[in-house]
């Protein structure tokens, strides 16, 4: 098949497929409550996109750092999964020893919560290292769940080097989050009205 150009010369034309297989220059975005998150993320391994997804909903905001499809840091504005708060259940540090930290956190410079604990000796850099991972994932299993508000692709280089990565099988990631998300709902349905 093919298509003829202003000139009149004709050119092949390209399969839909291909069209849409590769995310343009343009950002990508979309409305939650018609594309669940898991297949934008779907999406964006096809593509092999590298940039960052924005998500926002009721004044919450998330981000998704993604490297040649795969996601590999993620975050969110009032997260329920702090990094040190799995720290704390794991029993590595004690409650007492986060808010102390947290406070040097807020008083100085820009430093990362578990850069303080290991520098005080309150936690081991592999301890920190779990958590950190344990909570970023968790925070993608949570942003899973949103099934209303708005995402945004911002397709660039690769993003900023953080510090401790993802490195999730995309595939699995799904799952968990699928399956999380049928445990929440079950629960929310076995809960006796208020």
């Amino acid at each position: 098949m093919s298509a003829t150009c202003a000139g009149g010369v004709s050119e092949p034309r390209r399969p839909a497929w291909r069209k849409v297989s590769r995310v343009s220059a343009e950002a990508l975005h979309g409305d939650l409550g018609r594309f669940f998150l898991s297949e934008v993320l779907q999406l964006l391994q096809l593509a092999r996109a590298t940039g960052r997804l924005e998500l926002e909903r009721d004044g919450e905001r998330a981000e998704v750092l993604i490297e040649r499809g795969r996601p590999v840091f993620a975050r969110a504005t009032g997260s329920r999964v702090r990094t040190g708060d799995v720290l704390v259940h794991r029993g590595a540090i004690s409650e007492a020893t986060l808010e102390a930290a947290l406070e040097r956190q807020r008083a100085g410079p820009e430093k990362r919560l578990g850069a303080l604990l290991v520098a005080a000796g309150a936690a081991q850099a592999d301890q920190v290292r779990a958590a950190v991972h344990d909570a970023m994932r968790r925070t993608v299993y949570g942003l899973m769940l949103w099934r209303e508000g708005s995402f945004r692709f911002v397709p660039g280089g690769a993003p900023e080097r953080e510090d401790i990565r993802l490195d999730l099988d995309l595939d699995r990631l799904i799952l968990e989050g699928l399956r999380q998300a049928d445990e929440a709902r079950t629960r929310l349905s076995s809960d006796p009205p208020l």
